[in-house]
């Protein structure tokens, strides 16, 4: 009994430590992206900095951000024909 009890016990670590290691890696992945926002009577509308063409909105800001990453992956995914996009360029 107590063998199985220390297997279980691995069992759960090695789990704990799996999931620990992904959230570990999606948190390594994750990438930082400028927006704009602005509140419009009960309403919060933004934009992507870096696609300033696609406004969207939501009730409350937390529901504005989810929103701004759909419309992120969305134009990122090459699904959505030609999308204008600002960009950076050098001159001397």
């Amino acid at each position: 009994m107590l063998i199985l009890n220390k297997i279980d016990n691995f069992d759960y670590w090695a789990d704990t430590l799996e999931k620990l290691n992904y959230n570990k890696e999606m948190e390594m992945k994750l990438e930082k992206i400028n927006y704009v926002s602005w509140q419009d009577e009960n309403m919060w509308l933004g934009y992507l900095e870096e696609f300033p063409d696609y406004v969207t909105q939501g009730k409350t800001k937390k529901e504005l951000k989810e929103n701004l990453k759909d419309i992120y992956s969305e134009l990122n995914s090459g699904n959505i024909p030609c999308v204008r996009k600002v960009a950076e360029l050098e001159v001397e």
